[in-house]
């Protein structure tokens, strides 16, 4: 349980993970680093303050003790103030030959034994120069302060080396007490640091687990898109989420339609084959008509399943002649819808072209002419011009109509007028899919004679 909290935690590939580790290392070495620099910097502050006092505590000594012969006797004089003493208890003082014997020597009190002064090797006598020394006796650390200063007595120069010595017991507990409350500041900080930065990186990354149960409920069909306000950095990320979630469900909905296109589209050549009659004095002709219904057939599922994945027309688009198009269309209506006898006026402006899919013009003649021959009384009306640089395509009917209630639910998929009358209900909404996709409009309306008109327009 443990090792797999720990793995989960030091998962490079969360970015929350990433982030964490992150600010530990840096708020850790930042930590450490001041801590270092401020310990530092306070032990070499204590030390040189300690090193000023045992200097000024010297120049003390030298102005109590002037040279005299009373130095040299047996019996060391006491100062006329106990300025160790006085100036700070741990002090010990001495005064010395160049040899090391002892002309003087200062006392905290009878009897108590003082630590010796650690005295200066004869290369080290210089005049007025200052000498520190670190030095330990009995298990106690002590630094010790030597100045040799060159007296003149009788036109002989005497050497008095005057020392200073102080226990470091109390440095050294200033100096711990400083560092435990440096370090143990600095961690509490640190902690505090990371966990209101772990706080603003919870409250910072709160979109992105946004978006995550977004997209779950999406998946789930809980909502249909990603419907919250995001952050302007994640603002662009969810648009196309959207865009690639309308574009998924737009792409199973023209595959869905497709089907039901590939069904409706099937239906004529179907009607052809089947309204063929064997002549056995005319066999070609027969097997002609049945060809050309197969090869209509598997151009049609060709076309719908390249329609199915295809959104928009190109630009590279050549034009296509029309005319033979609706003559071809013509022949096959009257093939299939023989039995009515149906009079096609045709006004066709000649050498009419159009950058379009020829089966996407196909299908939408196809099922115009289907729908008007299915539902006419003997005539059919087909207008095709070019207008004000744009294409006009209109096809009437004689037939019944439809009311006007009815006129904005015919191209919705499955929406029939009649349900007697056979059919799916698709090829007006196939219609108005391809019209929409080259950036046409198309308009229905009832005649005064009866029956439907269809007016398509497109630019050109």
């Amino acid at each position: 349980m443990k090792m797999s909290l720990l793995s989960s935690f030091f998962n490079f590939r969360s970015i929350n993970s990433r982030i964490i580790l992150g600010a530990i290392a840096v708020v850790s070495g930042f930590m450490l680093l001041t801590g270092y620099t401020l310990s530092k910097a306070f032990y070499n502050s204590a030390h040189s303050a300690l090193k000023e006092r045992l200097t000024g505590q010297v120049y003390l000594l030298m102005a109590d003790r002037e040279l005299m012969p009373s130095l040299y006797q047996e019996s060391p004089q006491e100062l006329s103030v106990d300025l160790m003493h006085a100036a700070y208890s741990q002090l010990t003082g001495y005064i010395t030959r160049a040899d090391g014997s002892i002309l003087w020597q200062s006392s905290f009190s009878k009897g108590e034994s003082l630590p010796p002064v650690k005295t200066l090797q004869e290369q080290k006598i210089e005049h007025g120069k200052k000498v520190f020394q670190l030095y330990e006796v009995d298990g106690k650390s002590y630094i010790g302060l030597s100045i040799a200063i060159f007296w003149d007595l009788q036109n002989l120069q005497f050497p008095l080396i005057y020392h200073i010595s102080d226990d470091l017991s109390d440095l050294h507990q200033q100096i711990a007490d400083y560092q435990h409350s440096l370090w143990s500041n600095l961690i509490l900080m640190s902690v505090s640091l990371l966990v209101f930065l772990i706080l603003i990186l919870r409250w910072g990354l709160k979109p992105l687990r946004d978006v995550e149960r977004e997209i779950k409920a999406v998946e789930q069909g809980e909502q249909d898109i990603l419907k919250k306000t995001y952050p302007d950095e994640l603002t662009p990320l969810t648009q196309n989420i959207n865009q690639l979630i309308q574009y998924e469900r737009q792409q199973q909905l023209r595959y869905q339609n497709g089907l039901g296109d590939l069904a409706h589209s099937l239906k004529t050549p179907l009607a052809i084959i089947k309204a063929q009659n064997f002549n056995p004095g005319q066999p070609d002709l027969y097997l002609n008509s049945i060809n050309d219904a197969v090869q209509r057939m598997n151009s049609i599922v060709e076309y719908q399943l390249q329609r199915a994945a295809t959104v928009n027309s190109s630009p590279h688009m050549q034009y296509l002649p029309l005319t033979p198009i609706v003559h071809s269309l013509i022949q096959s209506m009257k093939k299939i819808y023989r039995d009515k006898a149906i009079e096609f006026k045709l006004d066709i402006a000649q050498d009419v072209k159009f950058k379009i899919d020829e089966g996407d013009f196909m299908e939408i003649l196809g099922n115009l002419l289907d729908n008007a021959c299915k539902w006419c009384q003997g005539q059919v009306n087909l207008m095709l011009s070019v207008n004000n640089s744009e294409l006009h395509i209109i096809v009437s009917d004689n037939g019944p109509g439809i009311a006007s209630d009815m006129i904005n639910e015919i191209t919705k998929r499955g929406v029939r007028v009649d349900q007697l009358t056979p059919g799916h209900g698709v090829g007006l909404a196939i219609v108005q899919d391809i019209v929409s996709v080259y950036n046409g409009t198309i308009n229905f309306a009832s005649i005064r004679a009866g029956g439907l008109q269809v007016s398509i327009h497109f630019k050109l």
